[in-house]
């Protein structure tokens, strides 16, 4: 019914990736009469995507690393599928940490079929050292603490210590080394080490010693003190103390100090090196300072007639043991505890005695008494004389031993009418009877001795009656 036949297409199922795409033609005729006609496709898909290599990165320290980001694939395409995955596969490192290190990155792209592509991103991992300073050089005294504290800018941890001479050491707690050491810190960042030293040196105490010129004497006792300490350094500063004095007094040098009062004494050096040490050493009881004695005695009495010139002397002194007596003239002296002593009776007068009192060591002190010697008057004027000129009893003359004064004597004789007849300035010389060169007649006369006494000068008169026979 003609040849004008218009064949209709109806397609099949449409596989994205695999399968079968079938179109089926299907031709009418006028008459409606129909015929069928089918054609095939296979579809298999496996093209992978495309994609390029991410920009390469560099980074401070593996601790910088981004993340894995899908979005760094910027370019992902496939020929059916509009819109591949992209996945992060891993992170493989190709060298050693810290020495040139290097991240390769590795991303798929995959697209709906499962056709799968690779790409990479080199990550470069700077080697980043971490700022350390383990600190200045210390110097510490035998005994003390040390603590050392690293300067950590980027606070990584631990902070590690070491040193040959003591362990453990803990970063910012104090520790006691007993001898001087180097101690090394060290960091680790991520397999950036880096390390620092420090040295401690551990200084002995200063050796504290001294010595005194004079340990022993007597009060006030002055002692030169030199210091004979050592140190590794050097003295610096040296203080002393003594017992009994609040004060303390500084020098390194001799030092001079005065024991004011009897007793024992601790001394007391303190010293400190140029780096600070500080010892000290106390001497026990190391000056001995004695008291001075104290010298007393009481005599039996202080003025005695030169008839009786001896004195017992009672000694009470105290802190002696030793003693010197001076009696007041040459030759004069003993030495026992409690002497008796006679003075000269020929010479009347005042006699110091004085006695000298010494402790053990020779601490002396001294007292002094005086002792008077009083010349007694003594003398005797006779009652009858004979001037009949034999070898007897010729003269009357008063005869005095002791007690007066020679340049000071009269003696007058006197007749029963009053008058002098006789008259002497001499005791020495006596009257021989006469008067105007004629022997008196026999009888009873008066007579007046004046004279001065040789111990106060007093002046005395004594009057009295001889009688003359011949």
């Amino acid at each position: 019914c003609g040849n004008a036949i218009v064949p209709v297409m109806t397609e099949g199922a449409d596989p994205v990736c695999t399968g079968d795409k079938v179109y089926t033609f299907t031709y009418t005729d006028c008459a409606g009469n129909a015929v069928a006609w089918t054609y095939t496709f296979s579809i298999n898909d496996n093209v992978a995507p495309t994609a390029s290599n991410p920009a390469p990165l560099s980074v401070p320290g593996s601790m910088n690393v981004p993340a894995p980001d899908v979005t760094v694939v910027t370019d992902e395409a496939d020929n059916c599928d509009p819109n591949p995955q992209v996945t992060w596969v891993d992170d493989v490192s190709t060298g050693t940490p810290c020495v040139d290190e290097v991240i390769v990155r590795t991303y798929m792209i995959t697209d709906a079929c499962g056709n799968t592509t690779t790409v990479t991103q080199n990550i470069a991992i700077e080697a980043v050292y971490p700022p350390l300073n383990a600190g200045v050089d210390q110097v510490i005294c035998a005994g003390e603490s040390v603590t050392l504290t690293a300067d950590n800018p980027m606070g990584i941890t631990p902070v590690v210590w070491s040193s040959l001479v003591f362990s453990p050491v803990t970063d910012g707690v104090p520790f006691s080394p007993t001898t001087t050491g180097v101690y090394t810190v060290t960091l680790d960042n991520l397999g950036c080490i880096s390390t620092d030293d420090v040295t401690v040196t551990v200084e002995d105490l200063p050796q504290v010693s001294f010595i005194g010129d004079v340990i022993a004497g007597c009060e006030p006792l002055t002692v030169v003190f030199t210091n004979t300490s050592t140190s590794t350094s050097g003295i610096d500063n040296c203080t002393w103390e003594f017992e009994g004095d609040p004060q303390t007094y500084a020098g390194c040098n001799d030092f001079t100090y005065t024991f004011q009062n009897g007793g024992t004494y601790d001394v007391t050096l303190t010293t400190q090196s140029v780096t600070g040490c500080t010892a000290s050493v106390t001497y026990t009881d190391y000056v001995y300072v004695e008291d001075t004695p104290v010298a007393e005695f009481t005599p039996s009495t202080t003025e005695l007639l030169n008839i009786d010139t001896q004195v017992d002397f009672n000694n009470t002194s105290t802190g002696a043991t030793d003693y010197v007596w001076d009696f007041g003239y040459p030759t004069a002296n003993s030495t026992e505890e409690n002497p008796t002593h006679t003075f000269p009776q020929e010479n009347a007068g005042s006699y110091t005695v004085e006695l000298f009192a010494y402790s053990p060591l020779g601490c002396v002190d001294s007292t002094q008494v005086t002792i008077s010697v009083v010349e007694e008057t003594i003398y005797y004027v006779p009652n009858t004389f004979t001037p009949d000129g034999d070898a007897f009893n010729q003269y009357f003359q008063a005869v005095f031993t002791s007690g007066y004064d020679p340049f000071d004597f009269q003696l007058l004789i006197f007749n029963r009418w009053g008058e002098v007849i006789w008259e002497s300035h001499d005791a020495s010389v006596g009257w021989d009877g006469t008067y105007n060169g004629e022997i008196v007649q026999d009888g009873v006369y008066s007579w007046k001795i004046e004279f001065k006494t040789s111990q106060n000068d007093e002046r005395k008169v004594v009057v009295g009656h001889v009688n003359v026979l011949r």
